[in-house]
């Protein structure tokens, strides 16, 4: 249950660097993307269960989270560029959250992998 909790308090806070990031879209403009979505359905195609079914989940979100960290990089370096220390301010925190994620789940995937993969073999 605790992968639960934490994951959900983690996509909250995702949820929550789209909102800071709202206004920037309108200042400087968006383009809709399609990896995202695509990303998510190729990883999360169908509902898995047991320690196996964990372990892969929590990579797959370590791919979705470690895609995450180099956007906030790309974004923080064009906030430099522009000279904008108003969304500096936002990539900053944001960026050092999503550091933050990226260890739990490591963490996570080394507690799950002896029990999944030794039960799976």
């Amino acid at each position: 249950m605790d992968v639960f909790h934490t994951a959900d308090d983690l996509a909250g806070q995702c949820e929550a660097h789209v909102e800071k990031l709202r206004p920037f879209c309108e200042k400087y403009g968006k383009e809709r993307a399609t990896e995202p979505d695509r990303l998510y359905h190729e990883l999360f195609t169908q509902t898995r269960s047991g320690s196996l079914g964990l372990l892969r989940d929590l990579q797959d979100l370590y791919l979705m989270a470690s895609a995450c960290d180099i956007a906030w990089t790309m974004v923080g370096q064009a906030a430099q560029g522009a000279r904008d220390a108003e969304l500096q301010g936002v990539v900053d925190p944001c960026e050092g959250q999503t550091a933050t994620q990226i260890k739990w789940l490591r963490t996570r995937m080394k507690q799950a992998a002896p029990q999944a993969l030794l039960v799976a073999s």
